[in-house]
């Protein structure tokens, strides 16, 4: 939809719908309600004479930004914000699980995977024990990112849009993988037969790693947290 002037009007309305999305406390209901007195507006400036883009500019200047009936919708769907940000933080809970666990059975995967090509149970162990650490690095370099990508974080924060569905598939996975953990740990404890040497350095690397992670993922939270408190807009 494109006017003789090169003024594409389909293009201009999705970019001022990506604005009106981008506000926390507009549903996906009141941006399609907004973008319908839009559509509406328009239709009647042109009606009245004026071109696609006069109508445009008018009929978005008429509705207002974002900011002037935000407060408006954030009362009106208060326990909906509520509710998105309780899935929000139950997501973040049960992500945190399935990466905990996810490592946790990764690791022992690699662990029984060496052991079952005979590679040395020590051997194995120092491979399991650098799997944990790059782990952490990837995590202290992802909190970093988060740390100084300052305006793109708190975009990404205030655009996220949980629904309990979402939290249903987080939970199935982080329960997936726990069983899976909890599995493999005895076909790796049988696999290093009497060997109690090799059984106590394997379990002292995951008492370690059961003490390091979550004290990482804690101060990571906690720096971004004091960081964009005053930022990030959930108030």
């Amino acid at each position: 939809m494109e006017s003789s002037t090169g003024f594409n009007l389909q293009r201009h309305i999705t970019g001022w719908m990506v604005k009106i999305q981008s506000e926390p406390a507009v549903t996906e209901a009141d941006a399609e309600e907004l973008k319908s007195h839009l559509l509406d507006l328009i239709d009647d400036l042109k009606a009245a004479g004026l071109d696609e883009e006069e109508a445009f500019w008018v009929a978005s200047k008429r509705l207002g930004k974002s900011m002037d009936w935000g407060e408006e919708y954030r009362q009106e769907n208060n326990p909906v914000i509520q509710m998105r940000r309780s899935l929000i933080i139950l997501a973040g809970v049960l992500a945190y699980f399935m990466c905990y666990y996810f490592i946790l059975t990764t690791s022992k995967l690699l662990f029984i995977t060496l052991l079952l090509k005979d590679v040395d149970g020590y051997i194995a162990a120092d491979w399991v024990s650098r799997y944990l650490i790059t782990f952490h690095f990837g995590f202290v370099l992802f909190f970093a990112s988060i740390f100084f990508l300052e305006k793109k974080t708190v975009t990404f924060i205030e655009n996220i849009k949980m629904r309990p569905k979402h939290t249903i598939i987080f939970l199935a996975t982080a329960v997936t993988l726990a069983i899976a953990d909890t599995s493999l740990f005895p076909v790796a404890k049988g696999m290093m037969g009497d060997n109690f040497s090799l059984r106590s350095h394997l379990h002292h690397l995951y008492l370690n790693f059961d003490f390091s992670f979550p004290l990482l993922i804690s101060i990571g939270f906690v720096f971004i947290y004091f960081k964009y408190y005053k930022k990030v807009k959930f108030q």
